[in-house]
C-alpha cells in the first residue's frame, strides 16, 4: 500500500516514522483476514537458491499451539 495510507492506520507501524527511510514510498503487509494486519519488515531474497541450504537447528515450545524454531542458513 501506498507509504501515506500506511501511516494513517496506527497499529500498522509500531515503529517510529523516522525509521523507514523517505524513498520507501509502498509500504508491504502482511494480512491474516480476521487476526492481524502488519507491515512487513523482513529481508526478502528473489528465489531461495540465494541463501542455499536451511538447517533446523532447535525448537522450542513456547504454549500449547506455539513452537520457536532456530534456523542456520548454509
Amino acid at each position: 500500500m501506498p507509504r501515506e495510507e500506511a501511516f494513517q492506520i496506527p497499529d500498522l507501524i509500531r515503529t517510529k516514522i523516522n525509521l523507514l527511510p523517505e524513498q520507501i514510498s509502498a509500504v508491504r503487509t502482511v494480512n491474516i483476514v480476521g487476526l492481524d494486519l502488519q507491515a512487513d519488515g523482513g529481508t526478502h531474497v528473489a528465489h531461495t537458491g540465494e541463501f542455499g541450504r536451511v538447517v533446523l537447528r532447535k525448537t522450542r515450545s513456547k504454549g500449547a499451539s506455539n513452537k520457536r524454531i532456530i534456523i542456520a542458513l548454509e
